[in-house]
Parts: structure tokens; sequence; C-alpha cells
């Protein structure tokens, strides 16, 4: 009978016991997530964006020979889309009078257009000149940078 008794003692004692909460590892969760986003960079396809194509001359010393054909120079000293100053041949001039000065020029030879644009000026006043140009059918566009001091 005692046996009896020290069986109730030992299954009391395990159901006083208080047990530890159940603890989360995080590691098989970052697995997971690792998982997933090798997963996502594996099967993502990329889609190149349209450009511009753009002929590169070939390495080499730079050329100091004066340019032949029309220069447009663009310079936008503030940053502003709206207040950049365009120079055609040394004279300011705006997009809109731009057209009709390409149009004339074309038709006395000088059908080469080259645009020299500071760093500061936006791609948009670049591709709005060359889109002008070629509505005034001048196809050769050439690219110059000021040397440097």
């Amino acid at each position: 009978m005692q046996q009896l008794g020290e069986a109730k003692l030992s299954l009391m004692a395990t159901r006083i016991r208080e047990r530890k909460p159940p603890t989360l590892s995080m590691a098989p969760m970052i697995d997971c997530v690792f998982l997933l986003l090798i997963f996502f960079m594996v099967s993502t396809t990329f889609t190149p964006m349209p450009g511009i194509r753009v002929q590169l001359p070939p390495p080499g010393e730079p050329s100091q020979d004066k340019p032949k054909g029309l220069i447009v120079k663009i310079d936008n000293p503030t940053g502003n889309l709206k207040t950049g100053t365009m120079l055609l041949n040394g004279e300011v001039v705006q997009l809109g009078d731009m057209f009709a000065r390409l149009f004339n020029a074309r038709e006395d030879q000088k059908s080469m257009l080259i645009i020299q644009a500071q760093r500061e000026v936006f791609h948009e006043q670049i591709v709005e000149v060359m889109d002008t140009a070629k509505d005034a059918g001048i196809d050769k566009i050439g690219f110059a940078i000021a040397a440097r001091e």
C-alpha cells in the first residue's frame, strides 16, 4: 500500500512542476527567407530599357581639331530645366527658334551637329536638341566635351 502512496506522490510532483514556455528558433525562419530571396533573384527576368545608340570613338589621344559643322553648347548653371542657355555657333538661341536655324544650316552643307553640354545639364534638354535636329533633317550628331583646365 505504501507503494501506491509513493506513486501518487510522484504523480503529484510531476503535475506541480512549472513548464517552461516554448522557445521559437529564428534560424529556420531566416533560412526560409534567404531561400525565397535567392529563388526570386534567380527567377526574375530583366527587360532592357530602351535607349539611344551612340557610336563611341576609339580610345586614344583627344583630337585638337576644330569640329566642322554646327556647334550647340548647352549651359545649365542653376539646374533648372527652364533656365538652361543654348548657344548655336556662339549665338544665344531658344529651342523653338533652333529648328529654323538648323533647317537653313542644313541647306548650307553644314549637316553635322555637335552638342557640347555641361555636366549639370539634364538629358532631357540634350534629347530635345537631338529631336529638333532630326526634325530639321540633320542626321549626323556628335558629342564634344570641354577640355579640362
